[in-house]
């Protein structure tokens, strides 16, 4: 057993429900189990191994709210060490390399984000010279870190702005910008809303509706919103034809639990259903979806894999032309630090890859700000780096966001998902974002309901990355039964969202 310990000058700054999230990663940054505890006053936290590793924390940042943060690379060690120092050295070390990756692509960096990246540097000087006072160190480490995310921020905005400039110039910016419905065609007013924002939509067919009874299919649903679609002049993507957790299959499938043949036989069944029906007439299949996480029927992850991969091979077969993509959810991994596992998301992708079966591109599900089943809140600059990772499999990726508008009780949405807590100035970004959007400003209490949710902070770097061709909010709207609260585009009146005109300009202004 490994085990790694902290001190803190203010053990506040990590929640109650942030300590579960704590864990630490390995050098290609895969979660162990993890187990973080007090002991005193000193953060505890074991791993199955006493191998280096970097440690990822929930943390209070001034001025920005929760974030998860890590830390360098880690030895274990008999002194602890002091936690705010360490994660302002990682903070930093991030943002430097990324800084440095994005110059060697031809970056031009603005005098002042430098100057700004100094001061954040001097501030983390300070902290790591004073540790011997730990309430000054901390003190400082916490500057570091606030001035640090801004600089993040910056940096994220800089490069997207050069980048996006300099896809347009070369010409119009391809990428596919849409939304994933919700099982009943949406209403005149919210297509009408639809047709202007998006260029592409994802008709879901959820297998629990389409057969809630076995060898009953209903097939009106998905036929009208694919007619609507074509009449819209709207690319057209169906799926998950497979979704992986117990909300993708009817309940009679239980009868079938623990015989893995009987289960292939009858999902396969309703894959080439589906592609039999609609071939030729959508652009995209999404095959599968959260192949990596999702807990169903029992279904180890060697099953899973021979699924999808009986899936890809199905789908190519009665329709060879239209591309093809599988989703991973929790793209981190850090579902990996709570339950046992022997693959990570970007090891099963890279499985399916190898195999040859056709795949056309990799969907990343990420639900952001959402426990369990979804991800915390990260800095801007580490969707750059994951989708960098994820880039080097070869194949385009297709990114599916979902994050919460409000922090009030969600009805509708499941019971077992909630927002993550964000507390003090967390959520002062969202509350005050005016014209520039600007995501820095220091309030102090979150607000119920806030414009934006923050992971939509992050869709011009999306579209500023060419190996990224297709992007999706993927809730449409907050008056059905849904599983993530606050995600939709549309609250529960069926009133649009801020975060509708953000996408709807995104498009006038870049897409072809």
């Amino acid at each position: 057993m490994g085990q790694m310990r902290f001190r803190l000058h203010d053990r506040d700054r990590i929640t109650a429900r942030g300590l579960e999230r704590i864990y630490v990663a390995g050098p290609e940054d895969v979660p162990w189990t993890t187990r973080a505890h007090w002991e005193s006053e000193i953060l505890v936290v074991e791993r199955p191994v006493s191998d280096s590793g970097a440690v990822y924390v929930p943390w209070q940042v001034d001025g920005h709210g929760m974030y998860l943060l890590g830390t360098t690379t880690l030895i274990e060690r008999e002194r602890p060490y002091l936690l705010p120092v360490e994660l302002a050295r990682g903070l930093l070390q991030r943002i430097r390399s990324r800084l440095f990756n994005w110059e060697l692509l031809g970056l031009e960096t603005p005098a002042d984000l430098k100057q700004d990246l100094t001061k954040a540097t001097r501030e983390f000087s300070r902290a790591a010279t004073s540790q011997h006072d730990l309430k000054a160190a901390a003190q400082a480490a916490n500057r570091a870190l606030s001035q640090g995310m801004r600089v993040a921020d910056s940096l994220v905005d800089c490069y997207t702005h050069q980048s996006m400039t300099a896809r347009i110039r070369q010409s119009s910016i391809a990428t596919l910008l849409g939304v994933t419905l919700s099982v009943k065609l949406p209403s005149v007013r919210l297509r009408r809303e639809l047709v202007d924002t998006c260029n592409i939509i994802q008709l879901p067919i959820p297998w629990r509706e389409l057969e809630s009874r076995e060898g009953r299919k209903r097939w009106k649903p998905t036929d009208e919103q694919l007619g609507w679609c074509q009449g819209a002049g709207l690319k057209i993507s169906i799926g998950p034809l497979l979704q992986l957790d117990d909300r993708g299959v009817p309940d009679w499938i239980y009868l079938w639990e623990g015989d893995f043949e009987n289960l292939a036989r009858l999902m396969l069944d309703h894959v080439s259903s589906v592609v039999s029906r609609y071939a030729g007439r959508v652009h995209l299949w999404h095959v599968a979806a959260r192949v990596n996480n999702g807990i169903l029927l029992s279904l180890d992850e060697e099953q899973r894999l021979q699924l999808v991969a009986r899936a890809l091979q199905l789908t190519r077969q009665i329709d060879p032309r239209t591309p093809m993509v599988v989703s991973f959810d929790q793209p981190w991994g850090e579902y990996l630090s709570q339950q046992q596992g022997d693959l990570a998301p970007l090891h099963f992708a890279d499985a399916l890859v190898r195999a040859d079966l056709g795949l056309s591109g990799i969907g990343l599900e990420i639900n952001a700000g959402y426990y369990p089943h979804g991800s915390p809140q990260r800095p801007a600059i580490e969707y750059g780096r994951l989708f960098d990772q994820w880039s080097l499999l070869g194949l385009p990726l297709m990114v599916l966001l979902t994050g919460a508008s409000s922090s009030e009780n969600d009805p509708k949405a499941l019971p077992a998902i909630h927002v993550d807590a964000m507390t003090d100035d967390a959520a002062g970004a969202n509350a005050s974002r005016q014209g520039q959007e600007d995501e820095r400003s220091d309030l102090t209490r979150l607000p119920a309901t806030f414009k934006n949710p923050r992971i939509a902070s992050i869709l011009p770097l999306l579209l500023a990355r060419s190996t990224v061709q297709v992007v999706f909010w993927n809730q449409l709207s907050d008056k059905r039964p849904h599983e993530f609260p606050h995600s939709g585009l549309f609250d529960g009146k069926q009133q649009a969202k801020p975060l509708l005109q953000t996408m709807r300009e995104l498009r006038k202004n870049y897409l072809a």
